[in-house]
């Protein structure tokens, strides 16, 4: 479906949860919010409307579904923005859909006819036929704070949500020429939950740029990358206030530390509270968060869809499934299973090929000499290893071998479960995946992730090991959790209840069968 854009012109803002709710028919992505001429003449300046702007975006959802990405914009509060204009000299957004009124429109009104030259074949929908007249503004407005010519923010700003945009639009009202905003990268996102989802930092930085840009046109934006707490605070002598949430709010005196040793001026704090997360559950923050974002992508898409590769069958559909040690999968394998995929546990496919039966095993015993073997003519694996992980070589041997064998052995039980036993979907579940290259014979991968430290804990309570064994058992493993997450098509993440788990494994389940049922 084809992306839809609209523009509310809005006078009457008492009334601005019925006014954006009458949009939702609409179907929107984007709703840009501007404020009428009248409504900039009536406030005596904008940060007065900044309470409102919070407050919007804190319901926002409730008003729109979380589905319609809300823009208030701001810059048409300020001396040289509110004229109906200013917005279409801008020339952004470059296309718009609805043009939403919430008072009846005159014949005889320039600004309105401004707009519909500005974009040819728009909808002009009347929201409201209460007329212009005088605006209907919220209660407690507040008009007693004071602007600042340079006003510096920070953060991750992850996938903007409403929090994000309450804490650049109040940095925005607060400003008379310069917004300056550090975006963290490097080691600084590491301690962040499910950190290997973040965006790349070049992009969050455009999307902010982006947002800023959007809400108000009229002021100097630089957006940077910052590798520590501080940034340019630390060095730049022409910043005036810093903006902080509740949160971060010591880190404002932090920054004044700093500025003080170097010789610059104190910063003046103005401190946001967060916006409560209406829509929380139990595992989640309490707080509008990225991290609560982030717990959403789990069990859902990350990219399109891909064709089927042209050397595997459009049936099978084979999904491939990777995990660190103690990250859950062979759990999440057991829910596919039950909802009836055909599994592959690749793992166990290599203890069976070690058998005597198996021709594999000949080939270890020739390659590695009989003093692997037990008493009963069983591959001790404990010796194996001492000998295959003291030479990296006579490793890749070991491999080369066993990768080959399982990768037959697995393609056998593929086309049984496929054909005897009539599965559509098989989940084939390895730990060297990446390794052997094994994604490739895959038409998507899945990947189960946990925190190192949580899969330090779980081995030391499954397996009985002291911290320092857990420690180089989970540091050892061939693929890191970011190498998985960037190969993977469909993350889970087991760090929280047993049900959360599971609410993971049927959104992503629900999801192939919906696209199964589409393509095949």
């Amino acid at each position: 479906m084809p992306s839809r854009t609209g523009l509310l012109t809005a006078v009457h803002l008492a009334n601005i949860a019925k006014t954006l709710s009458a949009t939702r028919p609409y179907a929107l992505n984007t709703l840009y919010l501007q404020f009428h001429p009248q409504v900039a003449a009536n406030v005596s300046c904008p940060l007065a409307l900044g309470r409102f702007v919070a407050s919007v975006y804190q319901s926002s959802v409730t008003w729109l579904g979380s589905e319609v990405d809300l823009r208030i914009v701001t810059g048409s509060l300020r001396p040289n923005g509110a004229s109906f204009d200013s917005f279409v000299n801008r020339k952004r957004p470059s296309t718009v859909d609805y043009l939403f009124y919430d008072y009846a429109l005159s014949s005889s009104s320039g600004g309105e006819k401004c707009l519909t030259e500005r974009y040819p074949g728009v909808k002009v929908v009347e929201l409201d036929t209460v007329g212009v007249e005088q605006p209907s503004l919220p209660a407690g407005l507040d008009s007693t704070l004071k602007s600042y010519r340079n006003v510096v923010l920070g953060g991750t700003f992850d996938r903007i949500h409403a929090g994000h945009k309450v804490l650049l639009t109040q940095a925005v009202l607060l400003a008379t020429e310069r917004v300056v905003v550090g975006v963290t990268d490097g080691a600084m996102i590491k301690s962040k939950k499910l950190h290997e989802l973040i965006m790349p930092a070049a992009q969050r930085i455009e999307h902010v740029r982006e947002f800023l840009e959007d809400v108000d046109p009229f002021l100097r934006y630089e957006v940077v990358p910052i590798l520590d707490p501080f940034g340019p605070t630390a060095t730049d002598p022409n910043m005036d206030l810093i903006v902080v949430s509740t949160e971060t709010a010591r880190g404002g005196a932090k920054v004044n530390e700093l500025r003080a040793q170097n010789g610059l001026n104190q910063l003046e704090v103005h401190t946001i509270e967060l916006l409560d997360d209406e829509s929380t559950i139990e595992d989640k923050e309490d707080k509008i968060s990225s991290s609560n974002q982030r717990m959403d992508l789990l069990g859902t898409r990350l990219r399109p869809r891909k064709p089927a590769p042209a050397h595997i069958p459009a049936k099978p559909y084979i999904i491939g499934l990777i995990g660190g040690i103690a990250s859950g999968k062979s759990k999440m394998l057991e829910r596919f299973r039950d909802f009836g995929a055909g599994i592959i546990d690749c793992d166990k496919l290599a203890h069976q090929l070690y058998e005597p039966e198996e021709e594999c095993y000949h080939q270890v015993v020739t390659t590695f000499g009989r003093e692997i073997l037990n008493p009963d003519g069983t591959i001790n694996r404990k010796a194996l290893g001492a000998i295959v992980f003291a030479d990296q070589s006579k490793l890749e041997q070991l491999n080369g071998i066993m990768w080959t064998a399982i990768a037959k052995r697995a393609n056998e039980i593929i086309r049984t479960l496929y054909e005897e036993h009539g599965k559509e979907v098989i989940v084939m579940e390895a730990a060297v995946m990446l390794r052997a290259g094994w994604q490739n014979n895959c038409h998507e991968l899945w990947s189960c992730i946990v925190p190192r430290e949580e899969a330090i804990r779980r081995l030391m309570e499954r397996n009985q090991l002291d911290e320092q064994d857990a420690i180089r058992r989970v540091d050892a493993q061939p693929t890191s959790n970011q190498e998985m997450v960037q190969n993977s098509d469909i993350v889970f993440c087991t760090l929280w209840s047993y049900e959360y788990s599971q609410q993971q494994a049927e959104k992503a389940w629900a999801i192939i069968q919906r696209d199964l049922k589409l393509k095949l």
